[in-house]
């Protein structure tokens, strides 16, 4: 048996060596995930603990305290299932349209669906003043998916060389679909509403004011139904195409899941900079661009971020609390910068 072995190592040495080699590198991805789960757990304990009000201690809730149940269950655990939903969906929804456009610069903030959305609500606001949240999503959502297949249209009509065109075409277009949203809430004093869409936070989700965003949940539901097919998509039209898949179907079903989670995250706790497209560009670093494989990864990356940013975002300046778009903003910004810098994202 050990001549046998040491036959096997000195005739097929590079085989070998690839094997070991990936099954070291399968355990040690196993094991980041792990840590990663352990992470998000003991920064979700966190936030449910870090709060403004003195009335709240675990020791008082499990001696059956009513205030601290009280401060739990109508702020604490709202505030930290919208972070799970938001974050996590508008991850996804980074990494889908990633993978339906081809472009690793492709986010719902770089394809002007944000503003469309913005621009929705802004809308609805004009034909019904005091307009219902069922109203507003129908029009943040239907504004948000028009005006992102405008934009896939365009680059379409004019395909881009490089990779960067993209997102820049995407930021200059947002833009102008800014300035329609600016002017339409000068004129129609609606201003302070606009900015409050621009800024995420979560300090006003209590209970009943965060449910909408279980509509997020049909996301993961199509990427699950719809993960082999997403897949295909990232291979290009006409490959897809030839492989038998419907693509343009396809790209009306992953435009109506990112239209649908970019409205709903609007309109419940403003918008989330830098999320779509720095978490599924970090899970490539040590997956592949595989939807199926990666999807739960990016889940996890994206909660556990902005967790810590709104954690952040509640310290830094207590009792009172900074917008934690303004830090999710910063710390994505430094990272995107890293990942340019370290040739993660090939422009």
């Amino acid at each position: 048996a050990p001549l046998i072995n040491n036959l096997t190592l000195d005739v097929f040495p590079d085989r070998m060596n690839n094997r070991f080699k990936i099954v070291l590198e399968r355990g040690d991805v196993v094991n980041k995930k792990w840590v990663v789960r352990l992470f998000c757990f003991v920064i979700v304990c966190l936030s449910l603990h870090i709060g403004v009000s003195s009335d709240f201690s675990w020791e008082g809730l499990f001696r059956g305290d009513e205030n601290s149940f009280q401060i739990l269950w109508e702020s604490r655990i709202p505030r930290t299932i919208a972070i799970i939903l938001s974050s996590s969906a508008l991850s996804l929804s980074g990494l889908l349209m990633q993978t339906v456009t081809q472009n690793r610069f492709a986010a719902p903030s770089t394809t002007g669906t944000v503003e469309g959305a913005q621009l929705g609500m802004l809308v609805a606001l004009f034909f019904f003043p005091r307009a219902t949240m069922a109203q507003k999503m129908i029009f943040a959502f239907t504004t948000a998916m028009v005006m992102t297949l405008i934009f896939l249209k365009i680059v379409r009509r004019f395909p881009v060389k490089e990779r960067w065109l993209l997102p820049l075409m995407g930021i200059l277009y947002g833009g102008m679909i800014g300035a329609v949203g600016e002017i339409v809430a000068y004129r129609f004093n609606l201003v302070q509403s606009l900015t409050s869409w621009r800024q995420g936070s979560f300090a006003m989700i209590q209970n009943h004011q965060y449910e909408w965003l279980f509509f997020t949940l049909i996301l993961f539901i199509g990427i699950w139904w719809y993960t082999e097919s997403f897949t295909l998509m990232g291979l290009g039209e006409e490959t897809s195409t030839t492989l038998g898949l419907s693509f343009q179907k396809m790209e009306y079903i992953a435009l109506f899941l990112v239209s649908l989670v970019t409205a709903v995250t609007i309109i419940t706790v403003g918008s989330l900079p830098f999320l779509g497209v720095i978490v599924p560009n970090i899970v490539r670093i040590y997956q592949s661009d595989h939807l199926k494989k990666s999807s739960w990864s990016v889940v996890w990356i994206g909660v556990c971020l902005v967790l810590v940013c709104d954690i952040f975002a509640r310290l830094i300046i207590r009792p009172y609390e900074v917008s934690v778009s303004v830090v999710l903003g910063v710390v994505g910004s430094i990272v995107f910068i890293v990942l340019l810098w370290k040739g993660r994202i090939h422009v």
